[in-house]
């Protein structure tokens, strides 16, 4: 901005001298010259304000930025002028605060995942350690009580361990190093169905289920297969616990040239619709008391949700015509 100014400067003399000459030879051509030389000056004078405007603007908006100090953000970019470098000012406020709002949800998001992280370690805890103290302060109790006390002791310490793997597969995902470092095997999705219908093959029985597994022989993705695995074990442990007694999971498959397009569903009670943008959140649970009763750590659809981007698709939940829960997503070949 300085060596403009200084342009303008020398500009405006040689305009002075031109307007000497002028005055002393009286030459026609050499007034138009002088005019034209001064509409010039007019309008790069005029620009260079308007720069030096912005520029100001600019540095100004820098320091409060290294004062760390708060602003509003209509205020700022509407104190820039007029023009590209005006357009270019409100363009860097814009990302600046785009930025800056990005990191405080991110630092919100994870002060929220830590609470949560706490309060689910809690209740576990709380339960071994009172079933324990019970143990300890009653020694004479009968064999049945005790019995009773240790395997629900035992069914806390699952709990727990299904929870920290799930955050520990979370944090996983999470971890940039551990997105590089991810697998790249070819993962045959039919046979990773079966090994899991098989699985849970007792857990279906008993709840008088069935589950329908339609996918072709020849699904093959590229990727890691524990996360692939996780995919579709987490979507069945979730139909299990809370699409009810007698009812049928089915999972289907299309496919196109570069993805294959996967329909997880069931004909179950389902959920209200107003629960849905919230099903993939971590923690987040649709009737909290039941979740945890029947085990669940709250985890497993955003397990799910980050498995599927982590390989280069997406994924939606909707309801079902006809009750139930289902779940659309993609992988990539």
């Amino acid at each position: 901005m300085n060596s403009l100014l200084i342009t303008l400067r020398l500009f405006i003399v040689i305009i002075f001298v031109v307007a000497i000459y002028a005055a002393w030879s009286h030459e026609r051509s050499v007034w138009i010259i002088l005019v034209a030389s001064l509409i010039m000056t007019f309008i790069f004078y005029h620009h260079i304000i308007r720069q030096k405007k912005s520029i100001t603007q600019l540095r100004r908006f820098a320091k409060k930025v290294g004062k760390n100090e708060s602003f509003d953000l209509n205020e700022e970019t509407s104190a820039f002028p007029e023009g590209e470098l005006g357009e270019i000012s409100r363009h860097i406020v814009q990302l600046y605060q785009d930025l800056k709002q990005s990191q405080e949800d991110q630092i919100r998001l994870k002060r929220q995942l830590t609470q949560n992280i706490s309060h689910e370690l809690k209740t576990p805890i709380s339960s071994i350690q009172g079933y324990i103290e019970t143990l300890l302060n009653n020694p004479h109790i009968d064999e049945g009580k005790r019995l009773q006390f240790l395997q629900r002791c035992y069914a806390q310490t699952q709990r727990l361990t299904n929870l920290l793997n799930e955050i520990s597969t979370l944090n996983r995902m999470d971890d940039e190093v551990g997105l590089r470092t991810i697998g790249q095997d070819h993962v045959s999705i039919s046979k990773l169905v079966n090994d899991i219908v098989q699985e849970v093959s007792l857990q279906l029985e008993e709840r008088r289920m069935t589950l329908a597994n339609q996918l072709s022989e020849d699904i093959i993705v590229k990727g890691d297969a524990s996360l692939l695995y996780s995919i579709f074990r987490n979507l069945t442990d979730n139909a299990i616990s809370y699409a009810g007694e007698g009812t049928t999971i089915t999972i289907r498959a299309t496919r196109d040239t570069h993805f294959f397009h996967f329909t997880f569903s069931d004909n179950g009670v389902g959920i209200p619709s107003e629960h849905l943008p919230r099903i993939f959140e971590r923690f987040y649970r649709v009737d909290k008391g039941r979740s945890r009763k029947l085990g669940g750590t709250g985890l497993g659809l955003s397990i799910v949700k980050n498995a599927v981007v982590l390989h280069g698709g997406n994924i939606s939940a909707s309801c079902g015509k006809n009750h139930g829960l289902v779940f659309q997503f993609s992988l990539k070949r």
